[in-house]
């Protein structure tokens, strides 16, 4: 014998089994295992930019064509062939630290944004735009000068690091201005460089002889991240 059930409790029950929203399909295998390329990219935030305060001034560099000075609390590291400038913050042997090269260049000089983007075009052909990490690269204007502003993963000993540069090209001489930090102290470290890049005086070129002495180990950089 079954229980009398009133029409409203029947229409009550109805009501409770639907909902106002469809339900979502299940993730199939192969939206599941999509290459992270379809997947939106999360980017960091911009750099702040902002200059840290001014150090020591730096000699005469590259036969008296560039001087520049370190960002306060900085110290030079001792002259080698392999750089044009090296600069260290707490230790010789660890990071943070600052590394400026020079190299012959057929480019014309960067005076603004579209010879930027000309140097841009050069060192993404050498390095691969892959190999970029966030932010992406940018031209700036920082003090006097523009500069090609990108960041790559970097290693130093075992700690993942990042290698922000900055380049620029001035008189047939391409100069690249690295600093090399702790992966998450780069938005807060990223002033320092900015300070050399701003301080960066191009000068008539002058006779000058660096001796050369043995520094301490440079980091490398590296695709991982």
């Amino acid at each position: 014998m079954f229980a009398r059930i009133s029409p409203r409790l029947l229409l009550t029950i109805a009501l409770a089994g639907c909902s106002a929203d469809p339900p979502t399909p299940p993730v199939t295998g192969s939206s599941a295992n999509a290459p992270a390329a379809q997947q939106p990219k999360s980017t960091e935030l911009e750099l702040p930019f902002h200059l840290a305060p001014v150090g020591v001034p730096v000699p005469p560099l590259d036969g008296g064509r560039l001087k520049t000075n370190l960002p306060e609390g900085w110290k030079l590291l001792p002259r080698r062939s392999e750089y044009l400038l090296g600069a260290y913050e707490a230790e010789p042997s660890g990071i943070p630290r600052i590394l400026v090269h020079v190299s012959d260049s057929p480019l014309e000089d960067v005076i603004d944004e579209t010879s930027g983007k000309v140097l841009y075009k050069t060192l993404a052909g050498e390095i691969g735009e892959l190999t970029f990490a966030d932010p992406p690269p940018k031209v700036m204007e920082i003090g006097s000068n523009f500069w090609v502003q990108y960041v790559r993963p970097a290693k130093f000993h075992s700690e993942t690091a990042r290698q922000l540069v900055l380049e620029t090209v001035r008189s047939g001489r391409r100069y690249k201005l690295e600093l090399f930090v702790a992966k998450d102290d780069l938005p807060s470290k990223a002033s320092d460089a900015y300070r050399v890049a701003n301080d960066t005086q191009f000068l008539s070129e002058q006779a000058e002889q660096p001796a050369e002495s043995k520094p301490a180990e440079e980091p490398v950089s590296d695709d991982e991240s």
